[in-house]
């Protein structure tokens, strides 16, 4: 009988992709997770997904990108990754970012504090919807809009760093979807429960999440600051 070995880290990636979670009931957000062709990161503290290659260009504040980075600490950015955490206000490293929920995340303890998919589509019923959303919400300047692309990152339950009594049990999950035609860009902010603020690191609490430098929600080339969820777009590019 042949003994089949595998090596430690094939093991870890048959391990990331064999979990297995129940998305939160919320019709605020769009599909993701199993069911769906989402990509399932590590778990990580101050992770990123890597570069990910983009089937379409995406335009965004006068320029085009191929490829983004979706990072553990609440943000998408362009150009090069963002995997630490600051308080400092945006821009962070003169990169190009798009942050949901940028504050100190850590998903990799044991047991695992969530997990963060993402995924570009093409879908028709995730085009459609995405087609919907943005006619409903300019239905003056852009009832003709038709959504050819779409990119949907989601935290999914995570946890903060830190964590200590309490705030072990304390949970994230929130969303960014990214909506273009070739042409015009949108971008959605989704949540569902946000229950701490900051991690436990730069004054924050570990037991409640709170403290005195809360999650920025922020994009790096138009000041945002206030949080938004469905059906409202966070802005036009």
């Amino acid at each position: 009988m042949r003994q089949l070995t595998l090596p430690a880290c094939l093991l870890a990636s048959l391990a990331v992709s064999l979990a297995q979670i129940t998305p939160v009931s919320n019709a605020a957000l769009y599909p993701y997770g199993p069911g769906t062709a989402d990509i399932l990161d590590p778990a990580a503290d101050d992770g990123t997904s890597g570069e990910q290659s983009l089937s379409t260009s995406f335009p965004f504040f006068g320029k085009t990108y191929n490829s983004l980075h979706v990072n553990t600490n609440g943000a998408i950015s362009f150009g090069t990754a963002v995997t630490g955490f600051t308080t400092s206000a945006f821009p962070v490293n003169n990169n190009t970012v798009i942050a949901a929920f940028f504050t100190d995340i850590k998903t990799s303890y044991t047991p695992r504090a969530g997990y963060i998919y993402h995924r570009e589509t093409t879908d028709a019923g995730v085009l459609a919807r995405a087609t919907t959303d943005i006619k409903t919400a300019f239905p003056a300047d852009h009832g003709s809009f038709v959504a050819t692309w779409v990119y949907v990152a989601t935290w999914h339950e995570v946890g903060l760093k830190g964590a200590t009594g309490d705030g072990n049990n304390l949970r994230n999950t929130f969303q960014l979807v990214l909506i273009t035609n070739g042409c015009k860009s949108f971008v959605l902010f989704n949540y569902d429960q946000i229950q701490f603020l900051q991690g436990a690191t730069n004054g924050g609490d570990g037991a409640t999440g709170t403290g005195p430098n809360p999650a920025q929600v922020w994009n790096s080339q138009f000041s945002f600051k206030t949080l938004l969820s469905r059906p409202g777009p966070g802005w036009e590019m």
